[in-house]
């Protein structure tokens, strides 16, 4: 059984598409077996917490980019250079060996504007529905069973996924048929989760979401640097954890630029 573990980066926003920051959406599905997220990442994320954020029980800290970036709240350990470089190479470390796949359907929305699909669907979840086939077929390939877990976004927005993800499931798409959606995908709902509920399967996946958006655009030849951690987060996507074909092709099967 596995779990797909969705976050975005970027906004949905079809406004001042001329700024790069409103641009581009991106939507990064990490895909783990549940006994594996039980197992190996819940413990190995809490030893870090654990061991180098010195995490009270009762109030247990959840994994947060931006946050981490920042040094904020339980983050502030981390303004200490040496508590840095221990924190970064753990976090790596965990990156490396726990078993998943990743999947980061990438958007231009200003090239897709106006195009066939934009009349009937919005940004988000036109890459919802590109990264329901791409999880369908990787469950194929492995023929397995799994669910879709995002992190929830608001009532609003979130039964608004809901019902995009019941059309994709009830209709198909121009490339998976309802049927194998469906036989694949048996659980009818999404798996809604905040960031209060301290899954570590979102936790990773939030940490991996900005880098391989940036991974994307830089082969894309967009004028973009990444930092010194994200460089090595996308060495590990790249050279391990990317979904790719039965060739080695990555392009199009673990990164998908549309249109």
């Amino acid at each position: 059984m596995y779990r797909l573990y969705l976050d975005e980066h970027g906004t949905d926003s079809m406004t001042r598409l001329d700024l790069p920051q409103k641009r581009y959406l991106s939507l990064t599905g990490v895909m783990m077996r549940v006994d594996h997220a039980r197992d190996y990442l819940v413990p190995a994320l809490s030893r870090i917490k654990a061991d180098i954020l010195d995490e009270d029980p009762d109030a247990p800290i959840c994994l947060h980019r931006a946050d981490i970036r920042q040094s904020k709240g339980p983050f502030q350990p981390l303004s200490d250079g040496a508590t840095r470089l221990r924190f970064d190479e753990q976090l790596l470390r965990v990156m490396r060996d726990a078993e998943y796949i990743v999947i980061t359907v990438f958007l231009d929305k200003l090239g897709m504007d106006g195009m066939f699909h934009w009349k009937r669907t919005h940004p988000y979840h036109f890459l919802m529905e590109v990264m329901v086939e791409k999880y369908t077929l990787c469950l194929q390939a492995r023929n397995a069973t799994g669910d879709i877990m995002p992190e929830a976004r608001g009532k609003h927005q979130d039964k608004a996924l809901q019902d995009e993800f019941t059309r994709v499931r009830t209709h198909g798409t121009r490339y998976v048929t309802q049927s194998r959606i469906s036989t694949f995908i048996p659980s009818r709902n999404l798996k809604f989760r905040t960031k209060k509920d301290n899954v570590a399967g979102l936790q990773l996946c939030d940490l991996l979401a900005h880098p391989s958006h940036f991974t994307i655009r830089q082969n894309l030849k967009h004028p973009v640097t990444l930092g010194d951690f994200a460089e090595r987060v996308s060495e590990i996507l790249a050279s391990q954890k990317y979904n790719r074909s039965a060739y080695g092709k990555v392009w199009g099967w673990g990164a998908k630029a549309l249109p």
